[in-house]
């Protein structure tokens, strides 16, 4: 399978030596740590929703190769490369898509039961909250980080300051309440509002990407495509000239 943009990217990034490597890690991790709780940082790959890789149930095959349903492109785009095994940072890089865009069509992928695994719940859960299908408290529970009973909470503390003439976020009740850390909300907030960034990659700053079909060059292929052009040139040229002298006979 040829490499993703993403794939030649990071492996031009791991070539760099050691020394630029690990002030690079350095200063990206001071610069996280701005912006993320330990949650985010020390999160186990399988559980980080733009490295997760989708895997297509035999609904999402059948559907990816019939487009019975006849759905955006853009989720067609999608559902092949999940088909190739990519994940969604991969996906998003070779579609230009923006996060957002990545996690609403997959959100509706997951709905539609495309896919064959079940999903880690916080890798749902981030794609539900990116997506704009949750909102901040229902990502916190499907999450696993707070419960339904501490939501209804916070809901009737809610209504009771707005009774009183006091308007608050209910992240920040949440946060009052001691459910969820305040870094914990600033974090999803932040990815959030990232994810509407696009982040396009020049494939001149890549390794170039070689076809990797069987017994397949580019260069015989032009070579009979020029060949068999000439010859229906000829043959055109031929009918031409006697169409002619037959109508001057």
């Amino acid at each position: 399978m040829n490499k993703s943009l993403y794939e030649g990217f990071m492996e031009k990034l791991l070539l760099f030596p050691l020394w630029i490597k690990q002030t690079i890690f350095l200063d990206l991790s001071k610069d996280l740590m701005n912006y993320l709780s330990n949650e985010f940082l020390d999160v186990e790959e399988d559980e980080l929703f733009h490295v997760y890789r989708p895997e297509l149930s035999e609904l999402g095959q059948n559907e990816l190769f019939t487009k019975e349903s006849k759905f955006d492109e853009s989720i067609y785009s999608f559902l092949n490369c999940c088909s190739k095994g990519m994940s969604l940072i991969e996906i998003a890089i070779e579609n230009n898509f923006t996060m957002e865009e990545v996690s609403k069509a997959f959100t509706f992928c997951k709905m539609s039961g495309f896919f064959s695994k079940d999903v880690p719940k916080l890798v749902a859960a981030i794609a539900g909250f990116i997506a704009g299908k949750y909102r901040t408290g229902e990502y916190f529970i499907r999450a696993g980080k707070m419960t339904i009973e501490q939501l209804d909470e916070v809901l009737n503390k809610q209504q009771e300051m707005n009774e009183a003439g006091k308007h608050v976020f209910i992240a920040e009740l949440m946060v009052q309440l001691g459910f969820v850390r305040d870094r914990d909300v600033k974090s999803i907030i932040f990815m959030k509002e990232e994810s509407g960034k696009r982040f396009s990659l020049n494939a001149d700053e890549v390794p170039s990407i070689t076809m990797e079909r069987e017994n397949y060059d580019i260069r015989v292929e032009n070579t009979k495509l020029k060949e068999e052009n000439e010859i229906l040139r000829q043959k055109m040229d031929a009918l031409l000239t006697f169409i002619k002298e037959h109508k001057e006979g």
